[in-house]
């Protein structure tokens, strides 16, 4: 595993950009943690703001347990809300504002901060007509 040159910031911290729109390359950081664990993220853009969530299929209890992980505190500790993302898809995301772009993006495992924003650029590219 190589070294990074700045520390990564608290877990609790990383979760902020799942409700709070944030830099893409904050939102690429806090995913790049959570690939650790999880292959489906969910992506969203509004304008050069980014939000991201964990996901799961299996509703609100596996997302609770997921992002229990993430934040590495025990799942009885934490409440979280969810929502319908479509697809059958269950996330983070607290609020109903529609993004201009969105996506599930699927890993195979640990994925750079750098790798998932150039993947997040070319997926929620917004194309001049």
């Amino acid at each position: 595993m190589s070294q990074l040159s700045t520390p990564i910031p608290p877990r609790s911290t990383l979760i902020a950009s799942t409700r709070d729109w944030a830099s893409l390359d904050e939102v690429a950081l806090a995913m790049s943690v959570a690939t650790e664990y999880e292959t489906n993220l969910y992506i969203q853009r509004l304008g050069d703001r980014y939000r991201w969530s964990l996901i799961h299929r299996g509703g609100p209890y596996p997302l609770l347990r997921i992002t229990a992980r993430f934040l590495q505190v025990d799942y009885h500790s934490i409440i979280v809300g969810c929502s319908d993302l479509g697809e059958g898809w269950c996330g983070l995301i607290p609020d109903d504002t529609k993004p201009e772009a969105d996506a599930v993006l699927t890993f195979d495992g640990p994925t750079t901060a750098h790798q998932i924003g150039e993947l997040s650029r070319q997926v929620l590219a917004v194309f001049d007509s």
